[in-house]
C-alpha cells in the first residue's frame, strides 16, 4: 500500500509518497520537527511566498535597504569585541546585517572573523568549535549540520546597537 503525507506549515513545505507506512507516532514526530523549524527566526518570520526570504529586522521596512555598510573591524570595534565568542557575534552580525545572508556556515563565519583584523587571534580559529558551543543556544541557531544564523533576539540587540 502506498502512503502519502503533504504538510504545508507557512514556509515550510513536506511531501512523501512511498510504499513506507507512516505510524500515528512517526507523524507526531515530524510535526515536532517541522515546530522546531519555526524556531529558527529566518523561517519563522517569512512571508507565505517563493520569493527569497530576508532576515528578521525590527526597524527595518519590508525591502529596506541594510544599515550603511561597515567593515567587519567597524563592526568588532562598535560591539566591543575581545573574545572569541565576541568577533564570532561580530561576523555573524556583518554576514546577516549587512551581507543580508539568511544564514552562514563554519567557513564563511571563520574567513568573515580573519577580516577582523584588529580584533582577531590566530587561537581564535583553533577554538571555533568551542567557540559555536558557546554561541548556539544563546546567541546562534543551528539551522543544519554546519549551518547557523543568528537568534532572532540577537540580530535584534545587535542591529539596535550598529544603527
Amino acid at each position: 500500500m502506498t502512503a502519502k503525507v503533504r504538510i504545508k506549515a507557512g514556509p515550510v513545505e513536506f511531501e512523501y509518497e512511498g510504499e513506507t507506512e507512516l505510524g500515528v507516532s512517526d507523524i507526531k514526530d515530524l510535526f515536532t520537527h517541522i515546530e522546531t523549524l519555526f524556531k529558527v527566526p529566518v523561517l519563522a518570520e517569512v512571508p507565505d511566498s517563493h520569493f527569497p526570504a530576508t532576515p528578521p529586522a525590527s526597524n527595518l521596512s519590508a525591502g529596506a535597504a541594510p544599515p550603511q555598510k561597515l567593515h567587519i573591524n567597524s563592526i568588532a570595534t562598535k560591539l566591543k569585541a575581545k573574545t572569541g565568542p565576541e568577533v564570532a557575534e561580530a561576523a555573524a552580525a556583518a554576514l546577516q546585517i549587512y551581507e543580508q545572508k539568511q544564514t552562514f556556515n563554519r567557513a564563511e563565519l571563520l574567513e568573515m572573523m580573519k577580516k577582523a583584523t584588529m580584533h582577531y587571534k590566530d587561537s581564535m580559529a583553533g577554538n571555533l568549535s568551542k567557540i559555536l558551543i558557546t554561541l548556539v543556544g544563546s546567541k546562534f541557531n543551528q539551522v543544519s549540520d554546519g549551518v547557523y544564523s543568528l537568534s532572532a533576539d540577537a540580530y535584534q540587540s545587535l542591529e539596535a546597537q550598529l544603527a
